[in-house]
């Protein structure tokens, strides 16, 4: 029997682009193998075109394909965090994934392997009970950072978007020295998107122990029944 994985990654060419090398590795390395990428597309319409998408899967294999959605909605107005917007696309994806079993009969759904900011899609993978793994596209590092000051809120009740002038360093485990409160991303700082990224990092204790890629090495993730790649 052949198995089928869906990959879903965030919207634009970076995080596709990267998701697209993985995936031909891995049909690339089992015969029974087949994976299709659902395409979100970017909500500002920016995306890259269909022909630049395409070209990413010129060297695939048959077995390696993708599908582009419709979107819910255009986002108007501030911009908002990309799994908000992700999450408005799950029934589109969901019907998106009901045609792709219907029209290949002889496979058998997986798993789901979803991008770090699509997290939302693992409440789908249960609907059509099969596991989810995670892709983790940024670096091992500000992983690490996210985990512990989402710790640091939820254990501590230590929230780093109000710490005052008299602190000026905090110890992460994931660094081997003291990291400057003046050096840390801006929206660690802000009181509008820390709790979303916090939000996020409790999604990511949810995978089992793996791996970061494509470039930042092993990084386990603690708990649950999903995994990380």
């Amino acid at each position: 029997m052949a198995f089928e994985l869906v990959f879903i990654p965030s919207p634009g060419i970076g995080h596709l682009r990267s998701t697209v090398e993985l995936a031909k590795q891995l049909v690339n390395s089992n015969d029974l193998l087949s994976i299709t990428i659902i395409i979100i597309p970017h909500s500002s319409g920016k995306d890259a075109g269909s022909d630049s998408i395409a070209s990413l899967f010129t060297a695939a294999r048959d077995r390696l394909r993708y599908i582009t959605i419709s979107v819910a909605e255009k986002q108007t107005g501030d911009s908002l965090p990309a799994q908000f917007y992700i999450k408005n696309q799950i029934p589109q994806v969901r019907e998106a994934v009901a045609k792709l079993l219907d029209g290949s009969p002889s496979s058998r759904l997986a798993g789901f392997v979803v991008d770090m900011f699509c997290t939302s899609m693992v409440d789908l993978a249960n609907e059509f009970g099969v596991p989810s793994y995670m892709v983790y596209t940024s670096n091992a590092t500000f992983l690490g950072i996210t985990l512990h000051l989402q710790s640091m809120l939820d254990e501590e009740k230590y929230d780093v978007s109000e710490l005052d002038d008299s602190v000026s360093e905090l110890e992460f485990p994931c660094l081997t020295r003291p990291y400057p409160v003046k050096c840390l991303p801006y929206i660690f700082a802000s009181k509008q998107w820390l709790p979303f990224f916090l939000d996020q990092a409790r999604n990511f204790r949810k995978m089992k122990e793996g791996e970061c890629v494509p470039d930042c090495g092993g990084a386990g993730i603690g708990g649950g029944d999903k995994e990380v790649l």
